[in-house]
């Protein structure tokens, strides 16, 4: 495979992998509520949902996306806490049954008798069959869902944003739109996912590499795959942030998780549902696979030791995340949003701490970390 194939695979893959659940709600949520300062409400959300997610990126490739070395600079058990706490919220106590509320919502206008409980117990049984082979996911992400899921979305981008109608005036300041989008930003969560999603794709690069190449190239088409990924999410960002703030009279009373159909639904016609509702299936269905994987791994090879098979594990993280699934996406938000608020910033010092440790020597990481989320808890609880 020539590297401008596994660069693009790998690129696309990023993008698939982050571009999930939230991602296809919160910019619609934050077009909605900034309306004419929306601009603004967009620079929020690229700031804390492309922007930080990649400088976690970027310092986990100067780590060669060894996330064991990238934390244990806050100490081995705070280390393993910390990771611990991040995979189960990415994982089968957060975003991945919030996969399944928002496929749900993307498929519900299509089977409006669909049963909820028999949808999320066949997307669990999809994801367990996906991630069988572990070994496949990144071709199966980068090239097959991925390209699935670019059509779909460029399909609605395109032809929402022409026929789009103009944007209604809000009361909001501009500062105030920024701060919403910030805001939102934390619940993509995508800088936690940041982290676990380059050791994926590093090691994917790695087993790519022609014989005799180093960790320069290494370095290099890691680099190149990280900005083919945050472009693609930023356009994607820019443009449902837009549709939001355009159709946001259409969108008063529609749940969250059906915001994207509703504009679909408007601009596209009821005979384009199938694809919109499909599309976001697929988006959420290769977050939810990669988010698996990951929290299996750490469950079979750090939590039960191998005590237990593989596959068992597979079965207790399923099992897990379609019990979580039934509290519904509102529900399960509100309580990431409650976590996020108080570790989201502390995560990101970390980020900022390890990328200088990495290029500077000068080691602040876990000083920054623990001073940030000591102030942050403080700030909520106390005062």
């Amino acid at each position: 495979m020539t590297y401008k194939r596994v660069v693009l695979t790998s690129g696309f893959a990023m993008f698939s992998m982050f571009f999930g659940s939230g991602n296809l709600v919160f910019p619609l949520i934050i077009g909605k509520e900034t309306l004419d300062v929306s601009v603004y409400g967009t620079l929020g959300l690229i700031s804390t949902a492309v922007i930080v997610p990649f400088l976690g990126l970027f310092g986990m490739i100067l780590y060669n996306g060894d996330t064991r070395a990238y934390f244990n600079k806050l100490g081995k058990i705070p280390a393993f806490l910390l990771t611990l706490m991040m995979l189960s919220l990415m994982g089968p106590f957060g975003v991945v049954p919030r996969c399944i509320t928002v496929a749900y919502g993307g498929l519900n206008v299509l089977y409006p008798d669909m049963s909820f409980m028999w949808f999320s117990l066949g997307f669990c049984a999809l994801v367990t069959l996906l991630i069988w082979k572990s070994n496949r996911v990144v071709d199966v992400i980068g090239l097959v869902l991925t390209p699935f899921k670019l059509g779909g979305l460029l399909l609605l981008l395109l032809i929402g944003l022409y026929y789009a109608p103009p944007v209604t005036s809000t009361t909001i300041s501009s500062s105030a739109g920024f701060f919403t989008g910030l805001h939102l930003g934390y619940q993509t969560m995508d800088l936690m996912a940041a982290f676990f999603f380059s050791a994926t794709t590093v090691a994917y690069l790695r087993q790519n590499l022609h014989k005799g190449d180093g960790g320069a190239i290494l370095f290099r088409i890691s680099l190149y795959s990280l900005l083919i990924g945050a472009a693609l999410l930023a356009i994607a960002y820019i443009g449902f942030v837009a549709l939001g703030a355009y159709y946001a009279p259409d969108l008063v009373g529609v749940k969250p998780e059906s915001l994207l159909v509703a504009i679909a639904d408007k601009t596209l016609g009821a005979l384009a549902l199938p694809i919109v509702g499909y599309t976001m299936a697929v988006a959420c269905l290769a977050t939810a696979v990669i988010l698996t994987i990951l929290f299996v791994d750490f469950l079979y090879l750090e939590i039960l030791k191998g005590k237990i098979g593989e596959k068992a594990a597979i079965f207790i993280t399923i099992g897990t995340t379609f019990a979580i699934s039934l509290l519904g996406f509102s529900k399960i938000c509100s309580v990431l949003g409650e976590v996020l608020e108080i570790t989201y910033p502390a995560l990101i010092g970390l980020a900022i701490g390890n990328i200088l440790a990495a290029t500077t020597k000068i080691d602040l990481s876990r000083y920054a970390f623990w001073s940030i989320l000591v102030l942050n808890i403080a700030y909520k609880y106390v005062y």
